[in-house]
Formats: C-alpha cells, sequence, structure tokens
C-alpha cells in the first residue's frame, strides 16, 4: 500500500512560495486519514524524518533535499463548514478561503488574517496571527495525529497556544482538524476591513516576488522589521535573495536564488542586528535540511 502513496525525488520548488529546494527523497499526498496512519506507521519503520507540508509558505528546504517524507495535504484535506457560528475545517484548508467564508455569513474573529498565505493546519501549528488577532483565540478544538499514530481531540486550553507556538510545534504532531467559534457581526463592516488589511498587505509587503512571510519573530517589545531597518540592511543581498526595500522582515527571492542564498542572509541579518542592538532575532521560517 505505500508504495503506491510515496512517490520517490521530487523537486520541491513548485511546492513552496519561495521556489527554491532541492530534492525530496519521498513525497506523499494521502487522501484519507488511514492513508495518513499508514504513512506515519512507515515513517516510524523507516526511521525517517518527516514535514507536514501545506502551501508551502513557511519554511525553505535546503538545495540539498531533505532526506525524509513530506506529505502534502491538499485538495482531500480542504473540506470546510459552517454550523452557525462554528467552523470546521480541514488542515489542507486554505485560510484565506476559511476568512473569505467567515465574512460572507457575518462571523467575526478572522477578518484581520486574510491574506496570510497559508493553511488552516500550518496556520494552527504555529498560532498563526496578524494586527492583534490569533488563531488561538477562537480555535475552540484540534484533532491532530499523536507520536503513537493515534488520533486525538484538544480542547483549546491543551493546546498551548503561545506566541508563534502550540503543542503540535512541541509534539511533532500532525494537525487533522480544527474548529473555531466566531461571532455574528456586520458582513458589510467585515468585508470593509478586510479590504482594508489586503491593501495594507499589497502597500507593505513585497507580494511581487516569491517569499515565506515573516523571517523572523518579533521580539519582545519590539518588532523585527525595525531593528533590521534600524541596522541599515534593507536592500542587502546575498546571491539573488534579498532583504526586502518594502518590509525589512521579509526576505525575497530576486529570481534565481538558492535557499542557501536565503540561509546565509538571514544568518548576516541575525548577526548584524545582535551587533546594532544586542537583540538575537529568532527566525519563524522553518529551514529543513542541511545549511
Amino acid at each position: 500500500m505505500i508504495t503506491s502513496l510515496v512517490r520517490k525525488n521530487i523537486s520541491i520548488k513548485p511546492w513552496t512560495t519561495f521556489k527554491v529546494g532541492g530534492i525530496v527523497k519521498y513525497f506523499a499526498e494521502p487522501q484519507s486519514i488511514d492513508e495518513i496512519k499508514a504513512l506515519h506507521s512507515w515513517t516510524l519503520l523507516q526511521k525517517l524524518p518527516v514535514f507536514i507540508l501545506g502551501k508551502g509558505s513557511n519554511v525553505v528546504v535546503s538545495d540539498r533535499g531533505f532526506p525524509g517524507l513530506i506529505i502534502h495535504l491538499g485538495k482531500s484535506f480542504s473540506q470546510w463548514q459552517i454550523s452557525g457560528n462554528k467552523i470546521k475545517a480541514q488542515a489542507g484548508c486554505l485560510l484565506n478561503k476559511v476568512v473569505a467564508e467567515a465574512i460572507k455569513t457575518d462571523l467575526s474573529g478572522i477578518e484581520l488574517l486574510a491574506g496570510i498565505p497559508g493553511t488552516v493546519g500550518g496556520g494552527t501549528y504555529i498560532n498563526a496571527g496578524a494586527y492583534g488577532q490569533e488563531l488561538k483565540q477562537i480555535i475552540t478544538t484540534v484533532s491532530s495525529l499523536n507520536s503513537r499514530g493515534q488520533v486525538i481531540k484538544r480542547q483549546n486550553h491543551e493546546c498551548n497556544f503561545a506566541y508563534r507556538n502550540s503543542i503540535f510545534t512541541q509534539n511533532h504532531e500532525w494537525i487533522l482538524e480544527v474548529e473555531m467559534a466566531l461571532t455574528p457581526n456586520s458582513g458589510r463592516d467585515l468585508r470593509k476591513i478586510m479590504q482594508k488589511n489586503l491593501k495594507k498587505r499589497k502597500d507593505q509587503q513585497p507580494i511581487e516576488f516569491p517569499n515565506a512571510g515573516s523571517m523572523f519573530k518579533r521580539p519582545e517589545n519590539n518588532f523585527a522589521g525595525a531593528l533590521i531597518e534600524k541596522a541599515g540592511l534593507k536592500g542587502l543581498q546575498m546571491g539573488k535573495a534579498q532583504v526586502s526595500h518594502k518590509h525589512a522582515n521579509f526576505i525575497v527571492n530576486l529570481g534565481g536564488a538558492t535557499a542557501q542564498d536565503i540561509w546565509d542572509l538571514s544568518e548576516k541579518v541575525i548577526a548584524k542586528v545582535k551587533t546594532h542592538s544586542s537583540i538575537v532575532l529568532e527566525r519563524e521560517v522553518i529551514f529543513l535540511g542541511e545549511f
């Protein structure tokens, strides 16, 4: 069964928003929970590293590739449904889709997350947020596959949500489904808020170039972009990777960048900011493989 699920030696470039990276040894797109469980058992038996990929918007895979299995949760795990003020969405569902459907149904609590280029699963994994809104504020339960291959369902208070963190990142669990509770509101007002924030993203973020969103986490009582800009690093370039002129907390692929270019540039930014402000930036983007 596993041989029919797993593809070998797949280029990861088309699967990530940065459009970089090497060859992944194993790649799978499961169609059911049973197939996910089978893949989990197989990775344990083969002692393989594994990574769950949604839209590929917060990850950089090494140019040398990834020696394990990458599981892509796509169309087969992108279903959602709304009942009253409750939304249930599978991990592969695009976060933007959920935001749009919530607003269409006059539900608020998620509208500020419009424009985040990821999935519900990936967003929940890191507790994605923007403009003061975070997923932890609306999530009620999360279903995931634990290290023993068991499907478990946690209530919000059991998820250890924190800034860009959760029990799922700590335990390396595979998120399957998320339930959320929102608040009734005027859809017209919510659409205005969403459109305003989408325009703000377009004006302030370098969406015209391949990137992975914010490169660094927000330091306590500060902002990574401001620290990088104060260190004079806007426009700093390594190969074809560049610190964006538009927003300093974005590294962009000018065309032909390598994963190593992005890693090297992020290393240089960390070193320069530390020298300038004594603050050590922590990457938000996940780097897989050897750098």
